[in-house]
């Protein structure tokens, strides 16, 4: 670690390339750590503010800090910027290799992950080093899906590790809460059950926004009453801050015709005509389909400035270079800009000239933030237009944006500075969403899909409407007759565009390709596949995206391939156990049980768990050493020597093959685990008071045997009929090194409960609900175990 900084100063002064000095409220926080809010204007400095103070604290105060930042955004395209600016900072700080925001290594002191579904080198550094400090960069949809253990774009055995480390020594930031809808309730929801359900280790919240307060806060298990909020003192209103809050722009209103096939190109002439070269003119639209239409009526009266189209529906790849673009100083020419929403917050950037659509009040402040944001322009314009067409408020209220026009009216000729718009009183509507109760976050940890192979839609609790997305990767199947090879590799991030659910279902639904969650083969999608959150794969032969113009459903023209540069073993199909084979040397069972136990007692005594007592973690240390009991059974015992003569003696937890594939379907050696450790004639949970809590933690360590246990595919109907590939009466071989006798498997406990009444269900659910336990602290149990494998699998792959 560098040399402890003297004072919050001489730390950002080191971070920022302009060794920037912090505004008095940024050192309030680094000193008083952060508050449950931060009310502060736009381009004050929000950024910086959640991140360095953390940073600082991480260094100066270790205990009291939790270990994990996790920085929401409302919106895809901040989220590159911001994990851009956090790579500079920690890379600055010398905390991390590379300032490149794409780069994660295992050198880095502090991990940054930005996470954006797909599958990349080191995506799970920050699940498999819980020890480390890590930066976790996202949008609602990513990072509330998984606190939600629905992941989107997420291996579904993943979600219980996330969710795990999301509820535990975690500082969330909510950024820009006016763009969040749905997630605001649910991010206080979730800081409420966490108070009230406990969890292993302290975890907070703070919520940034120029126009929040402490009501939007108030749900029905989060109390409001003791918030702590920052604002700006009289100090932060002086010098550098002071040019920006007092920098003005003139409000004008532009006539548009209401007809919607008109209005792309009378808007897109009022942009050309009113453009200064040399400057950057925004225009902020409030939907993709009109941006991308003004867009393209820009692009035909061909401008000598140079024109980018900016919204959350490009791949990330075409995304980085949108952003890279509009980052740097605008070109000779100048630059117009056309963007959605995703212009309203966040983004550093500043305009001469902005036009924005009515919306509701609050966006209106924040877009005209983005004109003449650091007061360099003498004169400044913020034009505004009606939107046109019969639903010419959506996706807002009629109501709010009438009201925002009104307003808008009123103010027309006047140079009004952000202050000003930030203090007018204009009416909006509160807005009124589905609160995630605690029945609904109980019944979110089972992760097994219902009878017909569907999962709880937590949509509704992240994102309005139809704002909740897919996501769609290109591949090129000539050579397989326009379907996915056999062995199709999961898609890394950067293939993955942002696509509307209503959008694929209507114009792409039988071009595009999913993979099933039982048997972990590629299929084409059915209308139900098409969920917010799901990966799709299309042809890229048929069209469907635009390098300029991003996501287009009616584009025909072959897709540009970003080919994988390597395949990625996926652990998401039921039968699927890359950790035992997947480059992996030949290790025994009695030395894989070993190594496990002893890494979970080594991560134990590296994490800050007072939410946890000694028997909850030796139970986890005991899951360790016992996990893998059921590797003794012949099916797992046959496929890994499917490869070849081992190199070693005894039971085999490991060998050198590549993709597994059991004689039986869907076998799943953790259930033969958790019945062996239940046997009456198994005598190694003798006197263990948490007895239930060992098993449990032993059967979910793939995140595949978890509360619902049950026959998939065709099982039931095999003769006999298996429940994950293990069948009632199998017998299992005598594990000498663990006193193990040979068992005879019995799963009545699976389906009636034979054992003392309970079911294997009951006995979980039990274990979830109990007031030392609850779903946060068991999960991060679960994860506990399940980490400590994959580290020691990761060794044997890759050494020490």
């Amino acid at each position: 670690m560098p040399s402890r900084p003297q004072d919050f100063g001489g730390f950002v002064a080191r971070a920022t390339e302009e060794g920037a000095i912090p505004y008095p409220y940024q050192a309030e926080l680094a000193q008083e750590g952060l508050p449950e809010l931060l009310r502060v204007p736009t381009g004050a400095g929000k950024t910086m503010a959640a991140v360095l103070p953390w940073l600082w604290r991480s260094e100066n105060f270790p205990d009291a800090t939790p270990r994990r930042l996790v920085y929401v955004l409302p919106l895809r395209t901040l989220v590159e910027q911001t994990a851009g600016k956090v790579a500079g900072w920690l890379s600055a700080l010398g905390l991390r290799a590379s300032p490149d925001p794409e780069v994660a290594t295992r050198e880095d002191e502090v991990v940054l992950q930005v996470l954006l579904g797909g599958a990349d080198r080191n995506d799970d550094l920050w699940q498999l080093e819980p020890e480390r400090r890590a930066v976790l960069v996202g949008t609602q949809d990513m990072i509330l899906s998984r606190g939600l253990m629905r992941g989107y774009a997420e291996a579904r055995a993943r979600w219980p590790i996330s969710y795990a480390l999301l509820h535990t020594d975690t500082q969330w930031v909510f950024d820009e809460t006016q763009l969040l809808g749905p997630a605001l309730p649910t991010s206080a929801q979730l800081q409420g059950l966490r108070d009230i359900l406990g969890t292993a280790a302290p975890t907070r919240t703070m919520w940034m926004s120029a126009t929040l307060n402490e009501h939007g806060l108030a749900t029905v298990d989060h109390d409001v009453s003791a918030l702590r909020t920052v604002e700006l003192s009289p100090a932060d209103r002086t010098g550098g801050l002071a040019v920006r809050l007092e920098a003005t722009r003139t409000v004008q209103r532009l006539e548009l015709p209401d007809d919607a096939q008109e209005y792309p190109a009378a808007l897109a002439r009022e942009l050309v005509d009113r453009h200064h070269v040399g400057t950057r003119t925004i225009a902020v639209l409030n939907t993709v389909e009109r941006a991308t239409s003004v867009c393209e009526a820009v692009l035909e009266i061909a401008p000598q400035a140079e024109v980018v189209l900016v919204h959350s529906r490009f791949r990330p790849a075409e995304r980085g270079r949108l952003i890279d673009l509009i980052s740097e100083d605008p070109p000779e020419e100048g630059q117009i800009i056309i963007s959605t929403q995703v212009l309203e917050a966040g983004i550093d950037l500043s305009a001469r000239t902005l036009v924005t659509e009515a919306a509701p009040w609050s966006s209106i402040v924040q877009r005209a933030g983005r004109c003449n944001r650091g007061g360099e322009y003498a004169t400044a314009a913020l034009l505004w237009c009606s939107p046109p067409g019969r639903a010419a408020a959506a996706p807002y209220e009629r109501e709010d944006v009438e009201a925002a026009s009104q307003a808008l009216v009123e103010l027309e000729g006047a140079a009004v500075t952000s202050t000003r718009l930030q203090q007018l009183r204009v009416r909006q509507a509160p807005e009124l969403h589905a609160a995630v109760r605690r029945r609904d976050l109980l019944q979110l940890f089972d992760t097994m899909p219902d009878l017909s192979g569907a999962d709880i839609d937590v949509s509704l609790w992240i994102r309005d409407g139809d704002d909740g997305g897919v996501f769609v990767a290109w591949r090129d199947w000539s050579a397989t007759g326009g379907r996915p090879a056999e062995d199709e590799p999961w898609p890394l991030r950067r293939e993955l565009c942002p696509a509307p659910v209503a959008d694929v279902r209507r114009k792409h639904l039988r071009r595009v390709w999913v993979k099933d969650r039982v048997d972990g083969v590629w299929r084409q999608a059915a209308r139900s596949d098409v969920v917010p959150g799901a990966v799709l794969l299309a042809n890229a032969a048929g069209g469907g995206y635009d390098p300029v113009l991003g996501w287009a459903p009616e584009k025909r023209e072959p897709v540009e391939v970003l080919a994988p540069v390597r395949a990625v073993p996926s652990e998401d199909s039921i039968g699927a156990d890359p950790l035992s084979s997947h480059g992996q040397p030949w290790v025994t069972l009695s030395q894989h049980l070993q190594d496990v136990e002893q890494e979970v007692v080594r991560l134990c005594g590296e994490l800050r768990l007072p939410g946890l007592d000694h028997g909850h973690l030796g139970a986890a240390a005991m899951a360790g050493r016992y996990h893998d009991l059921g590797k003794c059974h012949q099916v797992f015992q046959e496929t890994l020597r499917q490869v070849g003569e081992p190199t070693v003696e005894g039971l085999l937890a490991k060998s050198p093959g590549g993709r597994i594939r059991h004689a039986r379907p869907y076998f799943r050696h953790e259930l033969v685990s958790a019945l062996m450790l239940t046997h009456p004639s198994c005598r190694l949970l003798d006197g263990e008071p948490e007895r239930d809590l060992v098993v449990y933690l032993a059967a979910a360590h793939h995140g595949k045997v978890r509360l619902s246990v049950r026959s998939v595919g065709n099982e039931s109907a095999a003769d006999p009929p298996t429940i994950l590939g293990v069948a009632d009466g199998d017998r299992t071989p005598p594990v000498p090194d663990e006193r193990v006798g040979p068992l005879t498997l019995s799963t009545d406990e699976l389906r009636l409960g034979a054992v003392e009444g309970l079911t294997w269900t009951s006995r979980a659910v039990t274990l979830r609900d109990r007031p030392d336990l609850g779903p946060f602290r068991l999960a991060f149990l679960e994860a506990l175990v399940r980490i400590a494998d994959m580290r020691v699998s990761r060794g044997y792959r890759e050494g020490p």
